[in-house]
C-alpha cells in the first residue's frame, strides 16, 4: 500500500504502555481533524476516549482512508489480558 494519507498506518500495531496508546490516538485526532483519515460511525467515538487514560473499558473505532479505501480498527478491552491493537485490514478494491 503506497498512499501519501495512510501509508504509515498500514503495519499492524500493538501498544505495550499507556503513554504509547495516548500519543497514537493523538495522532489519530490529527489525521481525522486533517481529513488524512476519516472516522467512521463505531462502538467507540474517538473524541470519547480522553488523554488522561480514563478510558472506557472498551474501545473500538474505526477508520477509512479518503484516497485509498483502506480501513482501520483500534480496539481495546480492560477484560481481555490483550494488549491495545491497530489493525488494517486488506483492502481489495478503491472505493468510490
Amino acid at each position: 500500500m503506497a498512499c501519501k494519507n495512510c501509508t504509515t498506518l498500514s503495519q499492524k500495531r500493538q501498544f505495550s504502555t499507556t503513554g504509547e496508546v495516548t500519543r497514537f490516538l493523538r495522532r489519530l485526532r490529527g489525521l481525522v481533524d486533517d481529513g488524512r483519515i476519516t472516522e467512521f460511525p463505531s462502538f467507540t467515538d474517538l473524541a470519547d476516549v480522553e488523554d488522561d487514560a480514563s478510558w472506557p473499558d472498551v474501545i473500538e473505532c474505526q477508520f477509512g482512508c479518503p484516497d485509498c479505501g483502506a480501513e482501520f480498527t483500534f480496539k481495546t478491552n480492560s477484560h481481555h489480558d490483550k494488549a491495545p491493537q491497530w489493525l488494517p485490514k486488506l483492502v481489495l478494491f478503491r472505493r468510490r
